[in-house]
């Protein structure tokens, strides 16, 4: 998510300056996937983390939680 924010965020909400990875030349999952790939495939871990917790109980909603805010935090 952090390399999405990086492209898609804004300065101000993000904390540091918004393209800062791609000025560095950092290997990237967008420049690795572009946007949309690295969106699918933040969706698809997400989805494969939610499906391994499935067999906990309610114990484990802190982790559900957790990786839910990861995929989907703005900063």
């Amino acid at each position: 998510r952090d390399d999405i924010l990086d492209i898609e965020g804004e300065t101000q909400v993000l904390g540091k300056t918004q393209g800062k990875d791609a000025a560095a030349d950092k290997p990237t999952y967008p420049a690795l996937l572009g946007l949309d790939g690295a969106h699918d495939m933040a969706k698809e871990l997400l989805d494969d983390a939610l499906d391994n917790l499935r067999e906990f109980d309610a114990g484990a909603d802190t982790l559900r939680e957790l990786a839910t805010y990861i995929v989907g935090r703005q900063r």
